[in-house]
């Protein structure tokens, strides 16, 4: 129930906002308010971008990491099997 009241309070904050900015500003707002919104959206897309590129490092290290302990299992178990035809 708490969480209705504070959306429709939400709400009713952002059209009477919507309203005084119309009303106020006029046209010229809405430019204003179309140049804020797309750089939010850049500034937004340059640090999504920079996130999945640190993502897509990380993974490729873990990777490797994997790809390394990989072959030290595969090179001991060579070992292990090179050791019990000598012993033969």
């Amino acid at each position: 129930m708490l969480d209705r009241v504070a959306l429709l309070i939400v709400g009713i904050v952002c059209a009477v906002l919507a309203w005084a900015s119309w009303h106020f500003g006029g046209e010229p707002m809405t430019g204003m308010f179309m140049a804020i919104v797309l750089v939010a959206y850049a500034v937004d897309n340059f640090q999504l971008r920079r996130q999945v590129r640190q993502l897509l490092a990380d993974r490729d290290k873990r990777e490797k990491r994997e790809k390394e302990a990989g072959l030290k299992r595969l090179m001991r178990g060579l070992l292990v099997v090179r050791d019990k035809r000598k012993e033969s």
